[in-house]
Formats: structure tokens, sequence, C-alpha cells
């Protein structure tokens, strides 16, 4: 008399090849040669906003503008602190606290750089922190590459890479890894092919130096990891 496999056996079986399956022939396999990953460059842009509310009475710098830090940008307007300083002035101590406070309306750029975008207009209203201007600094660029989860293991924290845009043909731009996502996503939809979307990747940032302003932000850029 035969005997029939008992069925609980036999969906953990079949879980089984399927994972052996996947590992053998459907699990992305390490490349042979240099790890190469491609990317957008970019730049790190830093909200300017005030300390204070008010209504943004003037604004001295347009987008492109070169701005050095702690440069004055623009003057916030509050006509209560303006009455309160002008009834404080018979009281120096007073005065001074008032006239802290006004100094708080001037819009000043922390970082130097080049403006990106105006997203207030003067005669708006705008709340303490809300961003008035972005600042980004074109000599201090960075690109966003995604690898492989089974590509991780050649990457490393400070490792060397060279980076190349199809727009600077002959020339090599030379940054480091600065920052290894600590967990893993599917590829971005705007990266790569629809298939190579399914792909678990992490995402590893390069700090990429443009001393001489070179390299634009949103230029594409294509890295090659060095000792990899």
């Amino acid at each position: 008399m035969s005997h029939r496999p008992p069925r609980l056996l036999v969906v953990p079986v079949l879980l089984l090849l399927a994972g052996l399956a996947y590992w053998l022939f459907l699990r992305p396999a390490p490349a042979s040669g240099p790890l190469l990953a491609s990317g957008t460059i970019e730049a790190d842009e830093v909200s300017v906003a005030s300390e204070m509310s008010g209504r943004l009475a003037s604004l001295e710098v347009d987008e492109g503008a070169r701005v050095e830090p702690g440069q004055a940008l623009g003057q916030l307007a509050d006509p209560v602190l303006e009455v309160q300083l002008r009834q404080s002035v018979a009281d120096p101590a007073q005065h001074q606290v008032v006239k802290a406070q006004m100094d708080r309306l001037t819009l000043r750029s922390p970082v130097g750089g080049i403006v990106q975008k105006r997203l207030v207009r003067p005669g708006e209203v705008v709340a303490a922190g809300s961003p008035i201007l972005t600042v980004a600094n074109p000599r201090d660029l960075h690109i966003t590459v995604y690898v492989l989860e089974a590509e991780l293991g050649r990457v490393n924290i400070g490792q060397t890479v060279a980076v190349r845009s199809d727009a600077f043909a002959d020339r090599v731009f030379g940054g480091t890894v600065q920052t290894i996502a600590t967990h893993a996503e599917f590829t971005p939809r705007n990266v790569q092919t629809q298939r190579d979307r399914q792909n678990l990747v992490f995402a590893v940032k390069v700090r990429l130096p443009n001393t001489d302003g070179s390299l634009k932000a949103g230029l594409p850029g294509d890295a090659t990891f060095e000792g990899s």
C-alpha cells in the first residue's frame, strides 16, 4: 500500500526550491571589473528664512546672485515693533531689547553660494521660519547613485570615485563616498530600465568638489568606484 507525502511538507519544499531558483538564476550577480553607477549631479540647497514673522519689505538679491555668509539679503517689516521702538527711546534698556528684535527682521544668508530660488515676493507676509530664498554652494556638489544589494560590499565610506559627464567628455572629476544608505529600496523610477527598477538597491552619496565651477547641478554623471 503506497503512502502519499503529507501536504504540509509539499509547500515548504516548493518554497525552498523557489528560493534556490531565485538565488541561482534571478538574483542580480556582482559584475566583474570596476563598479559603475549613474546618477544626477546635485547641489545641497539651504533655505533662508526669517527668525520672525512679518511683511517682506524688500529683497535685495535675485536668482543667480552670489552671496556671502552673513550678507543682508532683505528686510521684513513689523509695524508693532516699529511703534515700540519709538516709544522706548526714553527707556534705554527697553530700547535695546526692541532694537535687538528689530535686527532679527533682517534676512541674512547662513552660507555663501548662489541664490537658487526666490520663494516669496516683496509685500507678502511670511511666518517665522518660512523659507524665503534657497542658496547653494556650486563649488561643493554631490551625486547620488544606486548600488545593487549584491554589489554593496564593494563600496566604502571615503572611497575614491571617478565621475564623468557627457558635457565634459575629456575630463574626470574626483569624488569620495560620503554616505551609504542603511536601508535598501527599489531602484527609483527615473533611474535605469523598468526591469532594473525591480532590484533592491542602496543609495550612495558621493561628494564632488567643483573648485573651478565647471560642473552644474542637473547634469547626468557616471561614477566609477576605484578599488572595487
